[in-house]
């Protein structure tokens, strides 16, 4: 037996489409049972997953689409992880102003996802996502797609504003706030430590550092191009601190993809399952477009934890 949960986030994206998606889903004539639950408040949706998944019946599988933006889909993501019951499956509908995570399929156009017959007829496959703990507090929350500090975490941290500008979408919110902070803060203090190994460069400071697991963020850059979201790895990137003239040529060669084989002097990439971040004060964590306050955050990859619905 398998059941279907289509939540629904209203505010994603720059108007209302739970009345549009309510239609589509009548429309599939689902001969499985189904649901329908719109969200009302910020992470309303772990908890409809939760209580869902609490509440399923052993032998019933649960389909759940995320009908939003990046932050809906890290919200059930969340709701699974911290779920007993595993029977279950997520796909994403994106509706959001970013939709930066299914970038990484680059082989299946985005239609595809936004298709709700093509979504309940896919099938599954296994997926990493990352954990981020505090270490003052062993609080986590988990990402699905890419978790950063410092410039990019400042950015990401005051796009919000910009997201409610009319005729601004998330490609375009990045770039003012990319503006913004452009002239402000450009280099971080951290101690990095991957694998329990202390990473050695002068000075500790950064431009930002990523832990990624997907691909794409802040609306369509290609921040991670090599990650592969079933290797049990995390992509781990740091940046150096750079003048802003030198700036100006990174950020586009950033955006491409194509910093990893062009901006050497710059960029070091590297693969391992844990990336701690320390620093004197608290940071200021970018969880999937979340920007969340923690006392050295530690960064590990959970192999295979979810599984991901794919459209036919």
């Amino acid at each position: 037996m398998q059941k279907h949960l289509f939540i629904i986030n209203p505010v994603a994206g720059k108007k209302d489409r739970s009345g549009i998606i309510r239609k589509a889903v009548e429309r599939l004539l689902l001969t499985d049972p189904y649901e329908i639950v719109i969200t009302s408040c910020v992470r309303d949706a772990t908890e409809i997953v939760k209580n869902h998944l609490a509440s399923a019946s052993k032998d019933c599988f649960l389909r759940i689409y995320s009908c939003g933006g990046d932050g809906t889909l890290c919200e059930i993501i969340d709701g699974v992880y911290r779920s007993e019951n595993k029977n279950c499956a997520v796909g994403v509908v994106p509706i959001g102003s970013g939709n930066d995570f299914v970038k990484y399929f680059s082989d299946i156009p985005a239609e595809k996802f936004r298709s709700l017959a093509d979504m309940v007829r896919g099938k599954t496959e296994n997926c990493d996502i990352l954990s981020v703990k505090d270490s003052a507090s062993d609080n986590n929350r988990v990402s699905i797609n890419i978790v950063s500090a410092g410039f990019d975490a400042a950015v990401a941290k005051g796009m919000g504003k910009y997201k409610r500008l009319p005729f601004i979408n998330g490609s375009g919110a990045y770039s003012l706030s990319v503006i913004e902070c452009f002239i402000s803060k450009m280099k971080h203090s951290f101690t990095l430590i991957a694998d329990g190994a202390e990473i050695k460069d002068d000075n500790n400071e950064y431009l930002f550092t990523i832990a990624a697991n997907g691909s794409y963020y802040g609306g369509g850059f290609k921040a991670s191009p090599i990650s592969d979201i079933r290797d049990g790895m995390l992509d781990f990137i740091r940046i150096k601190p750079v003048s802003r003239l030198t700036f100006a040529t990174l950020i586009g060669a950033f955006k491409r993809g194509e910093h990893l084989s062009k901006m050497g002097k710059f960029v070091t990439h590297m693969r391992c399952r844990e990336l701690a971040i320390l620093a004197d004060e608290k940071i200021d964590v970018n969880i999937d477009g979340e920007i969340v306050p923690m006392t050295n955050p530690v960064i590990s990859v959970l192999p295979e934890e979810i599984k991901l619905i794919l459209p036919e």
